[in-house]
């Protein structure tokens, strides 16, 4: 997008102006006049690139893409002078520019009379006035043209009321599945017919956008569903897929559901899930077999969403055991996949479950819902009209009913409404789409119309990632940040403000919420394949992400963005050298859906690709798997976001230290206890707000104010004596940090570590690991923010003021745990032996709505909950192997919704209190065959306890 470019050669200016005593000596008012301009073109530009979308005018495309090719030269300028000034004073003065914030910050500390930093100078200015006379012949051609300006309607540049109650209210709705009731009982009746033992293929067919994965997902996750089958696996196809993948993402989730513990998986094979895979990747037979014998002897459900060819049905078909017990097959498909699935199913199949569109009474109720919510609705007075209205532009598909509702949420009725219908009723359908479909690319062209600058730019981001795959909400927001979507906001981190773009998406339904926390942070998210295929189309267009699978790319010298995606290739070659590039994304392997260290990675020798690529901001890889980066990557000095999941990662080279600008380092994928090395002179870079990797901390950390994220470091050089510096505190001046993760604990570090956590007030998750972890952590009142604590390894109970004996001071205890730790909602705890009184103080905890204890977790062979005790407990895991009985007193737990029990085979009987729980929905049991027994319906002694429970799993 234009206006994307020119907003990014404006933040350069202003960077530069911020500096303006050294760096624009000289030539400050080329620069600045250089700014003026762009400012009068990104006034005009926003309708030229709405105009340009609708193919009003041939013109207006030229004169859009030659002002965009313009704005990319000028950034390329400010680059080039920024990393040449950098780069000289950092090579005058390495120890200096260590210190220094940011490339301009380096440029205007290098002496401004000295001969290299004059004839820098003295090329900048020769390439802005030549900038600046490009930009004057546009506008006059612009002139010539009649190229005329035409205001964006007031409703698209001046948000109403409307638009802060919609963002207010943006989780306020869920997957409607109105009008689709009798589909969801043909399906139901499909998958649980006890009438039919054999291996089922059930079937959901219809168009583009019906809401085939919506009907899906909705009786994929019913009770009935949950109960009937004992493994249940759903696998999104990605475009050009291998039936290898498909079988191991298939095995992942099965094998996931077989484990004994969260963190021991099935011994079925004799290694875990991930193990197992990564064994076998370069043979697909031998995770088809793998499958075959997880599957065999259980009644399983496989999903399949999406178009799969005949031959790769036929592999998938022989890793599924079909052995009379009712277990079934879903293919979910659009019209052009009906032909497979009536091969898939032969004389055996069921008849195809076809999606029709929605009536109008259907369509308005689902686009009521979406705009009011369950229980709003339109002005009385207006009703009637937008109930036909709606209907007509919509024509019943549910993507456009909802794409509409995301844009009219957030409008005054009527007279925004009905300038925004007027706009669709006259909007040409892009070439892309047909009629159709519902107006459907009409639609989303004025849903991405109506979206602001920087949102239009994070939306388009998506086209970086793979088609239908989740995406992980906090590596995205970081990206976000890294390329500088994300602007600042007063009294929020950058991060808390791209959280709020994510949900300002969500809210305009551009973006599917997948899952959230208890706190309303969104966790993951999607984009549905209609949408990403036009923000892939408009990226394309608009020069903002160049997408490429396996063949170099076309026209490497203007590139800027590169996103490397799934390939059916075994390898992907890149040979060209991109000297504009900003930024790459792999997205080649989903870690959490087949991906990671099971799924087959595509391999890559080395990122030789990028040694010409000096403007480097984001490196994020998935899926290539690299021993080392090449040392060159320290010179790519622009660099924000380094992300790499490479399981074969060795080394880091030490010029990685270089990246004065880097905010987050996220390392991931390689085997636990192997440690990276990296020189100390990286923990100096003050720009770090997120390190996520395998190192080993320092004695002290350097001065990083804006560190937020530290997770998976070591504590192998801290002092035991106390931290080795800075106050006793070896974590230094990181008192910004949110979210901390440490391992290799020992006893003699339990006094450096009380050290750090003493500074850390705004910290809300820590994850401990070691052999000795201090009690200090439930007691250090600085610690009142903390949401999140996991803890892996043995911990004394926290001492009261006057010891164990004295009935008052357990009281005490009990307050002291209360009131410091109010906000702790999610605990997990390995190894740590506690007793019955540490339990009795986790009772009180106000907010504690998650409790995980796993094996030796806790030190007894009884175990009883308080009466009154974990009233704000909701999830509950039990993994404790010697545990004998469980006592639940009236009136505990009143809240909980799901009790997992992980193979506590000495455990005599369910709680008697668990009958009492109106509030408990699910009960799963892993690897308990006598207490299965007990709950039988018929003749189960425990039966009446869960009777009332709509879903109970057993997992053997």
């Amino acid at each position: 997008m234009a206006e994307t470019a020119i907003t990014t050669v404006l933040a350069k200016v202003a960077e530069l102006v911020a500096w303006e005593a050294a760096v624009l000596l000289e030539v400050g008012d080329d620069v600045r006049l250089l700014r003026d301009k762009l400012e009068w073109l990104h006034t005009f530009i926003r309708d030229a690139d709405r105009r340009r979308r609708r193919r009003d005018d041939e013109f207006v495309a030229v004169w859009v893409r030659q002002t965009r090719d313009v704005a990319f030269e000028a950034e390329d300028a400010l680059d080039d002078f920024l990393h040449r000034a950098a780069r000289r004073h950092r090579q005058a003065t390495p120890l200096a520019a260590m210190l220094l914030p940011s490339c301009a910050a380096a440029a205007a500390a290098w002496p401004p009379r000295c001969a290299g930093q004059v004839a820098l100078r003295h090329g900048l200015s020769g390439r802005i006035r030549q900038i600046r006379k490009r930009l004057d012949e546009i506008s006059a051609n612009r002139a010539a043209y009649n190229i005329e300006h035409t205001p964006s309607p007031a409703w698209a540049t001046h948000p109403s009321s409307a638009a802060a109650t919609a963002l207010a209210a943006w989780d306020d709705f869920e997957e409607y599945t109105v009008g689709f009731d009798k589909y969801s009982n043909m399906l139901k009746e499909q998958l649980i017919d006890d009438a039919v033992t054999g291996r089922a293929i059930v079937s959901i067919v219809g168009e583009s956008s019906i809401g085939k994965t919506t009907l899906g997902r909705k009786v994929y996750q019913s009770p009935e569903v949950r109960n009937h089958f004992e493994i249940r696996t759903w696998t999104v196809l990605p475009p050009k897929c291998r039936p290898a993948d498909v079988l191991r993402d298939i095995y992942r989730q099965a094998s996931s559901q077989l484990r004994r513990s969260p963190s021991q998986q099935s011994a079925d094979d004799g290694c875990g899930a991930d193990a197992a895979v990564a064994a076998c990747r370069s043979s697909g037979k031998d995770v088809g077999n793998l499958l075959f014998r997880n599957l065999t002897g259980r009644r399983y459900i496989v999903v399949v969403d999406g178009s799969i060819a005949a031959s790769d049905w036929n592999s998938l078909r022989a890793s599924l055991p079909d052995e009379g017990n009712g277990s079934r097959v879903v293919l979910i498909t659009d019209m052009a996949g009906l032909e497979v699935v009536t091969y898939a199913a032969g004389p055996t199949m069921n008849s195809p479950i076809k999606l029709e569109r929605l009536s109008p009474e259907n369509t308005y109720e689902v686009f009521r819902r979406r705009v009011f919510g369950r229980g709003g609705d339109c002005p009385r007075q207006h009703r009637s009209r937008y109930y036909q209205k709606i209907f007509q532009i919509t024509r019943g598909l549910p993507l456009s009913i909802v794409v509409l509702a995301g844009v009219l949420r957030s409008k005054e009725p009527p007279a925004e409404w009905d300038e925004v219908m007027s706009q669709l009723a006259t909007a040409r359908e892009p070439s892309s789409s047909s009629s159709k479909n519902g107006n459907s690319g009409r639609i989303m062209s004025l849903a991405f119309d109506d979206l602001p600058h920087h949102l239009k730019s994070c939306f388009l981001y998506f086209a970086a990632m793979r088609e239908s795959a989740t995406v992980d909400a906090q590596r995205l927001v970081r990206l976000w940040v890294a390329e500088g979507f994300v602007r600042p906001r007063r009294g929020s981190t950058m991060e808390e403000v791209g959280q709020g773009y994510l949900k300002e998406l969500i809210s305009r339904c551009m973006v599917q919420l997948v899952d959230k926390d208890e706190f309303g942070v969104v966790q993951t998210v999607v984009v549905h394949d209609r949408l990403h295929a036009f923000a892939q189309d408009e990226a394309q267009e608009a020069s903002f992400i160049e997408s490429h699978d396996s063949t170099d790319v076309l026209a490497p010298a203007t590139v800027r963005r590169l996103a490397v995606q799934n390939s059916s290739e075994r390898y992907v070659h890149l040979s060209n050298a991109l000297p504009k590039l900003r930024s790459v994304v792999c997205d080649l392997v989903d870690g959490r859906n087949g991906g990671g260290g099971g799924g087959k990675c595509i391999h890559c020798t080395d990122l030789g690709f990028l040694h010409a690529s000096k403007f480097l901001r984001v490196i994020d890889i998935h899926g290539l798997e690299l021993k080392k980066l090449p040392n060159e990557i320290g010179s790519m000095i622009h660099i924000r976001y380094l992300g790499l999941q490479c399981g074969q990662l060795e080394k880091l080279p030490p010029s990685v230290s270089n990246l004065v600008n880097l905010q987050s380092l996220i390392l991931k994928g390689r085997n636990a206890g192997h440690v990276l090395d990296v020189t100390a002179a990286f923990w100096r870079i003050t720009t770090l707000r997120h390190v996520v990797a395998p190192f080993a901390l320092p004695k002290v950390l350097g001065d990083l104010h804006s560190l937020q994220t530290l997770h998976g470091v070591q504590h192998l050089c801290w002092d035991t004596r106390g931290g080795g510096g800075g106050g006793g505190n070896p974590l230094g001046t990181s008192t910004n940090l949110r979210s901390l993760e440490l391992s290799g604990l020992l006893a003699k570090h339990a006094a450096a570590l009380t050290a750090a956590l003493e500074s850390l007030d705004l910290l809300v998750h820590l994850m401990l690991d070691g052999e000795s972890l201090p009690s200090t952590v439930f007691t250090i009142p600085s610690l009142r923010r903390l949401q999140s604590l996991k803890l892996r390894g043995s911990m004394d109970s926290p001492e009261g003021p006057g010891g164990d004996d004295d009935d008052d001071n357990e009281s005490a205890d009990d307050g002291v745990v209360r009131y410091i730790r109010p906000n702790l909602t999610r605990l997990s705890m390995w190894s740590t032996m506690v007793g019955q009184k540490f339990v009795d103080m986790l009772g009180e905890l106000p907010s504690l709505a998650e409790l995980t204890l796993m094996v030796a977790a806790f030190d007894g062979e009884r175990l009883e909950f308080r009466d009154g005790g974990f009233r704000s407990l909701q999830k509950l895991k039990l993994g404790l192997p010697e545990l004998e009985e469980w006592t639940v007193k009236a009136g505990a737990m009143a809240s909980l919704a799901r009790l997992t029990l992980f193979g506590c085979l000495k455990m005599r009987m369910l709680p008697e209190a668990l009958a009492g729980i109106p509030e408990l929905e699910e009960v799963v049991l892993y690897r308990m065959p006598i207490m299965v027994e007990r709950i039988k319906k018929h003749g189960g002694e425990d039966h009446h306890k869960v009777k009332h429970v709509p879903v109970i799993q057993t997992i053997w």
